[in-house]
């Protein structure tokens, strides 16, 4: 990137993951997103033989909302490296890393809660831990190709 050139890969790489570490934590402490009372849940909000309590539906979209962000920070940067490599060597394999990385980032916009949430969707039954586990294995790889990409 433009503003990391004259660091190591280390440090731009870990500049990156601490910039969408901020920017996750921001919007997920910002935001009160709604969560939809499960299906059998009485109003006392206690667990019932159908899944989890509204407070475990609350913490699991919050998870959620940071690793997709976080995500989306990330592959934005990386996004970033391609275009501006694609400028200096423009060629199909540097054209293929631009695609793979927007891929990505649509990706990590479409499985943010908070997108979900501006278009109606207020969660509701279907939510748990498979729900972010995903986003957590992006996250990893993300930062693995985003330190590759300083190289």
């Amino acid at each position: 990137m433009v503003w990391v050139t004259d660091r190591s890969p280390l440090w731009a790489t870990a500049g990156a993951v601490a910039l969408a570490a901020v920017v996750a934590l921001v919007v997920t402490v910002a935001l009160d997103l709604p969560v939809g009372r499960p299906m059998g849940m009485g109003m006392g909000g206690g667990r019932g033989m159908d899944g989890p309590t509204l407070a475990e539906l609350t913490l699991l979209l919050r998870v959620k909302v940071a690793l997709a962000t976080f995500n989306a920070v990330l592959l934005s940067v990386l996004a970033w490296n391609y275009l501006v490599l694609y400028r200096e060597l423009p060629n199909r394999f540097t054209g293929s890393l631009i695609l793979f990385s927007l891929a990505l980032l649509g990706y990590a916009v479409s499985t943010n809660p908070v997108l979900h949430v501006l278009f109606g969707f207020r969660g509701g039954p279907g939510i748990g831990a498979f729900t972010f586990l995903p986003d957590l294995f992006a996250a990893v790889a993300v930062v693995v190709i985003l330190y590759q990409s300083y190289q």
